[in-house]
């Protein structure tokens, strides 16, 4: 094995690239899958290494910050955040696997991804004069159209994940994540059709169940670190409810792969399955374990609070006020996605919380919006609801 070289880094620069290595690498995971790539699942496997090595480094600069009582329990919440981070990356590391292993990958699966909220696209630039020759910081592409990019494959080689100064050229592949309404837009802009995902499996229970599991485990991880960002409890408490229901949808998998395993030719296809269910409880685990820094009321190094306010992407909570645009519209008239780059992850109404609102849902003032998109769509959100 590899001796890892320990470097001296600010602990900030550390909790920075770990959130957004561990955000990026579900993505690519679930892509390993959609497309059954063995290069992106590859990918997975090195970020997987790279996870490794930064806990190695947050684990040697906790030992030696930990001067007293006082400065460890500081620290004890920072390393249990990113030991959750951690154990997302293996969960990813072990989807990763199903592909790499050559394990055969059942088509409720593919539907099952490409019918979840968020999508996970494929996209080929063959004409590039609206894309080509600009590099993302031009395209802007999270807050225009709520597309992330997560690799380029050019030629032979991958770009993963691209930076703000990557140009796109003619022929690159983007693997992209976002709502079907922004991919559209971008493959217009790349000159290529969208086919839509044909539906070739009679499994409608296991089919919602795993595109609801996937969202539910996104939308629990990204509320975990909400709870911590802006020291609600109340956001803590709901993922640990989310996870209670995340369990029934769990036992219902199981149940119901059970059952199709009688009338499965290919039984071993569907193991997959019930593989890929064991790795999103271990992400939706991990989000408990977030959240349970904030329901056992640790104090925080402010380090992480400041780390955490500079990750690519941003988690918010913004107030609407009376003046604001936003008023009385729905959140399908608002189209955030598209118009901001930024989406509403949960609603808090006096004392009610509105988790995962759907495109009917009105904003009204004195509306608390917790949301995550780029940087400069959660400011654009709050100049919005500021009015």
């Amino acid at each position: 094995m590899e001796k890892i070289v320990y470097k001296p880094r600010s602990a900030r620069e550390i909790l920075i690239e770990m959130k957004n290595t561990s955000d990026l690498v579900v993505e690519l995971a679930y892509a390993s899958l959609l497309f059954e790539s063995k290069e992106i699942a590859e990918r997975v496997h090195e970020l997987e290494q790279r996870m490794d090595d930064l806990m190695y480094h947050i684990r040697i600069m906790a030992a030696v910050a930990a001067r007293n009582v006082n400065e460890a329990r500081k620290i004890t919440g920072i390393l249990q955040v990113a030991g959750a981070a951690e154990a997302i990356s293996n969960a990813t590391g072990d989807i990763a696997d199903l592909i790499l292993r050559g394990i055969k990958i059942h088509p409720v699966i593919h539907e099952a991804i490409s019918s979840a909220d968020e999508k996970i696209a494929a996209v080929k630039v063959c004409k590039g004069y609206m894309l080509t020759g600009k590099n993302f910081h031009e395209l802007r592409l999270p807050s225009t159209i709520g597309v992330f990019t997560l690799a380029i494959k050019r030629g032979k080689s991958w770009i993963v994940p691209p930076t703000k100064d990557t140009e796109v050229l003619l022929g690159d592949l983007l693997i992209v994540r976002g709502p079907g309404d922004g991919i559209d837009i971008l493959c217009k802009m790349a000159g290529v059709h969208r086919k839509a995902g044909l539906l070739k499996t009679n499994l409608p229970i296991i089919r919602y169940a795993l595109s609801h599991m996937r969202d539910m485990s996104s939308v629990m991880v990204d509320m975990a670190y909400s709870s911590i960002f802006i020291g609600s409890r109340e956001i803590a408490k709901e993922v640990r409810k989310l996870e209670e229901e995340f369990d029934k949808l769990n036992y219902k998998i199981w149940l119901e792969t059970l059952k199709a395993a009688k009338k499965e030719r290919d039984v071993a296809r569907l193991s997959s399955v019930l593989q890929l269910a064991k790795c999103m409880e271990k992400i939706s685990d991990a989000a408990d374990s977030i959240a349970d820094v904030v329901l056992r009321k640790v104090e925080l190094h402010p380090v992480f609070a400041r780390a955490l306010s500079e990750t690519d992407e941003q988690v918010i909570r913004v107030d609407v006020s009376k003046h604001s645009q936003l008023v009385g519209k729905t959140l399908g008239d608002l189209n955030l996605w598209i118009t901001v780059g930024a989406y509403i992850l949960v609603i808090k109404r006096e004392e009610h919380h509105i988790f995962d609102p759907g495109r009917d849902m009105k904003v009204l003032a004195g509306d608390s919006l917790i949301a995550r998109g780029s940087y400069y769509g959660v400011q654009k959100l709050k100049k919005m609801a500021a009015g």
